[in-house]
């Protein structure tokens, strides 16, 4: 433990301390002339502001506050201003008047502090202030006698404005606007600073969603604030899961993540949550919040809530009964509860109206009011949410970057965008017959092509051979080295994995994540469709059936092979328990079945799953096609876990000292992953039955996007397509135990996209091939990459966004940009059609 951790500790319990001393010695001030005894809802409000401070004393105590020592001061100093504030809400003064009160409350006897006079320019200016006002009011005052005088009543509208519409537009209404502001900074400042930066309209948005949903629920119930208070909370507490999943995954909360809180929970054991000062910015924006909504009044009598006839307000009651409205609309407690129920009894009997006890319709009428009033405010707040949408439809933003899309608009205008584009899009013009036509044309085209000449060789002899096919996706395997400048670290990469030189293929594989969602990169090789083609924020198996969906499993099923998936972590993870079997697999083993398995940094070794994989393979007497997603990789690269003999030393420029560090454990990670496959390959090697492995790396590690990237090249634009594709890269190898008819001695180094690879590994091992896998492979050849960030033509350019290239006019090859749009008919036959929610 640091000594600043000590230090903001110490800072923070004090703070707490302060407020309980506060509370507990503000009786002396309700003695003073002119003060109420506080009520024991503000006493509760006012301790509820010591909640923070302990909170974080204790986390600084643990180690986990990593962020500027400015912060837990300015935490501090909020918490002290919302205490005051609270204090003094209910004695009708301004907020400089009761610190003035209170500080010389505590005074000694005879030695109360003097206060100076302000200066003469300031003193001229609030007296002609207070002249102009008075004179408002003394004008207001005259008319009202000439009225009363002239015998004339008040008209219904009139006392609607003066007693509901005006005190409320003062005060409540001002409050919630007030108190949405702060919820909304607390919900984006936790994670970026860019405030300031942030499209104005997109902010307005956000803000007005916040101020929607308070004030449903302020009508909701019944004109109090509890649930406008759930919402600032809520809006806090986003703030902070948004910036942990920044920090730690290089991404945002997302539409689709929604339907993976399970998996999330359950893969964050070997993640530490350690957090900065923008957290503590965010957690004094919601003491500012939660002033303003204490400020709200919790009681509104009659004539506020506009049920009052002005027909029984006489003229000399009129000005009392618009008193008692505006004490219980205004000030919050300006007046107990029994003192405002007797006034609003003295103002029926003035009036003749009825009993208290003979009023309880006008109360069902009041509460009905509220609750459709609620309606309206909640009507707007959906439609907030499609106005949101609409705006970054127009503005045509790139979700492919989604933190700089999140910074840009507001976490709320982005995610809600990403929601209305969770369904697939149908593409313009497509009907199934066309797709049909599209996807024949193009298996006619690869079945005269000279790659077809090769497949047949190799068609001929898988027939015979029926070798077992192993896909082994690896958790964030990737030499980084492949893609940063290195070289002065001494870094060159996993030693084994580079050093294979027999492999049917190899080379660089673009993938559609980095960071995390490995079940897409998953969902894009045994299915054989794109990310592109379905969108950015979404988890294919959270969201769809995959029932009627052709995948490699069914392949191989359909071809007698025992189909069998492994995962050594929890089997709900991205909902696999449950897609594993609509995908064709017959067996699925997950963490149960590893029990007692050796496990390095954050899960089950890959040499454990390697193992059980061979024991599988010896026991059987058919072909296999096993999958196994591995986790010892698995993010969290702080754990310290790292034997001390195993943990790697080299040393980066443009970092410090806790980054660097993140860096060796990855790489040291990668390291024993490299040695586990050295030892399963060669005891494939030995193993006297035919073997295919398909072995590649999930994406790379959230250090890339999060440092790594823009420390190696600090003088690119880091929103730059060129910049982010690095992040989008890993590593692929094909091989078998045999020799492969039709395939050349030595590795074939070739880059493809993750979503060609599936048909690419058919093709190379003579499997039958479907018409969607020739649609694909004959695709490669003029659009070669594919992912979620766009596509590339044979050139090597890259066009960034799914929008552009549907246009004819795309720069680069326009057998690309057709490629692109027919393979989109293609996919949405096989996939988009298919599937349901």
């Amino acid at each position: 433990m640091s000594a600043s951790s000590v230090l903001f500790a110490v800072v923070s319990f004090a703070t707490a301390i302060a407020v309980i001393c506060l509370c507990i010695r503000w009786r002396r001030l309700s003695a003073t002339e002119g003060y109420r005894r506080l009520s024991a809802s503000t006493y509760v409000w006012a301790l509820s502001y010591a909640i923070l401070p302990i909170a974080l004393g204790v986390l600084c105590l643990m180690g986990y506050y990593k962020g500027s020592p400015l912060a837990p001061f300015l935490l501090a100093a909020a918490v002290f201003v919302c205490v005051m504030g609270t204090l003094h809400r209910e004695n009708g003064k301004t907020f400089l008047r009761t610190v003035r009160d209170f500080v010389g409350a505590y005074a000694p006897r005879g030695s109360r502090p003097h206060w100076p006079k302000a200066p003469k320019f300031m003193s001229k200016r609030s007296a002609k202030h207070r002249e102009r006002r008075e004179a408002r009011a003394e004008a207001k005052r005259k008319k009202a006698e000439a009225a009363a005088a002239a015998g004339k009543q008040p008209s219904r509208l009139s006392t609607w404005a003066h007693q509901t519409l005006a005190p409320w537009a003062k005060t409540d209404f001002v409050r919630l606007c007030v108190a949405a502001l702060f919820a909304f900074i607390s919900l984006e400042i936790c994670w970026h600073i860019n405030l300031l930066t942030m499209n104005f309209l997109s902010r307005l948005i956000d803000w007005a969603m916040i101020l929607f949903a308070m004030t449903a629920l302020y009508f909701l119930f019944q004109r109090r604030s509890w649930g406008a208070v759930a919402v600032a909370v809520a809006c806090f507490v986003l703030g902070v899961v948004e910036y942990f999943v920044v920090v730690l995954k290089g991404s945002v909360i997302q539409a689709g993540d929604i339907y993976a809180l399970g998996t999330a929970a359950a893969v964050s054991d070997g993640l530490r949550f350690d957090f900065g000062g923008t957290v503590l910015l965010g957690a004094a924006a919601l003491d500012l919040s939660l002033l303003a909504l204490g400020r709200i009044s919790p009681r509104v009598s009659n004539a506020a809530a506009g049920l009052d006839s002005a027909k029984e307000v006489e003229p000399d009651t009129y000005a009392s009964t618009k008193a008692a409205a505006s004490e219980a609309t205004g000030e919050k407690n300006a007046a107990p509860s029994q003192q405002a129920s007797a006034s609003q009894d003295a103002a029926a009997g003035a009036t003749g109206s009825k009993p208290k006890a003979a009023r309880k319709p006008r109360r069902v009428a009041r509460v009905a009011i509220n609750v459709l009033l609620a309606v309206v405010c909640a009507t707007g707040a959906w439609g907030s949410t499609h106005l949101a949408y609409a705006w970054t439809q127009l503005l045509g933003t790139k979700f492919w970057q989604p933190v700089i899309a999140y910074s840009d608009h507001g976490f709320l205008t982005s995610f809600f965008s990403m929601w209305y584009g969770m369904p697939i899009e149908v593409p313009k013009g497509y009907t199934t017959a066309k797709a049909k036509k599209i996807e024949k044309t193009l298996a006619k085209e690869y079945d005269s092509s000279d790659a077809a000449k090769t497949y047949k060789t190799a068609s001929k002899q898988f027939n015979q051979v029926k070798p077992t096919v192993i896909f082994v996706q690896n958790e964030t395997f990737s030499d980084l080295s492949k893609f940063y400048d290195l070289g002065y670290t001494g870094y060159t990469g996993p030693e084994y994995f580079n050093s294979i030189s027999d492999a049917l293929a190899r080379g660089t594989l673009d993938v559609s994540v980095v960071g995390g969602g490995t079940c897409n990169s998953e969902f894009e090789f045994l299915t054989g469709n794109s990310m592109a083609y379905v969108g950015t924020g979404k988890y294919p198996y959270n969201l769809y059936n995959f029932s009627n969906v052709n995948s490699l499993a069914k392949q191989f099923k359909a071809l007698g092979y025992g189909t069998i998936a492994i995962h050594p972590n929890v089997p709900s993870n991205w909902n696999r328990d449950k897609v594993y079997p609509q995908l064709g697999f017959d067996q699925f083993l997950s963490i149960s079945d590893f029990e007692g398995a050796p496990v390095f940094h954050n899960g089950v070794t890959d040499l454990s799953t390697y193992q059980k994989m061979l024991d599988l393979i010896k026991a059987s007497d058919k072909p296999l096609f096993l999958t196994d997603i591995t986790m010892q990789n698995h993010t969290g690269y702080d754990t310290g876990n790292i034997p001390a003999d195993r943990l790697t030393n080299y040393q980066l420029k443009n970092v410090n000292a806790y980054e660097n560090a993140e860096f060796n454990e990855y790489v040291s990670c990668i390291k024993a992953s490299d040695e586990d496959l050295k030892v399963f390959m060669q005891e494939l090697r030995q193993l006297d039955k035919p073997v295919v492995l398909v072995f590649y790396g999930d994406h790379q590690p959230n250090i890339s996007s999060n440092y790594l990237n823009d420390a190696v090249y600090p003088n690119e634009d880091s929103s730059s397509l060129s910049h982010q594709l690095r992040t989008f890269k890993t590593q692929y190898l094909i091989w078998a135990n045999y020799d492969v008819a039709g395939t050349p001695a030595t590795s074939t180094n070739k880059e493809i996209s993750l979503s060609y690879l599936s048909s690419y590994m058919m093709e190379l091992i003579g499997a039958p091939l479907t018409n969607h896998q020739k649609a694909n492979l004959q695709t490669a050849l003029k659009m070669p990459e594919l992912t979620l960030m766009g596509y590339s033509d044979t050139n090597g350019n890259w066009k960034e966004t799914s929008t552009d290239l549907t246009e004819a006019t795309v720069s680069g090859s326009s057998d690309a940009a057709k490629a692109y749009r027919d393979l989109d008919m293609v996919q949405y036959l096989e996939f988009g059609s298919k599937v349901k929610h």
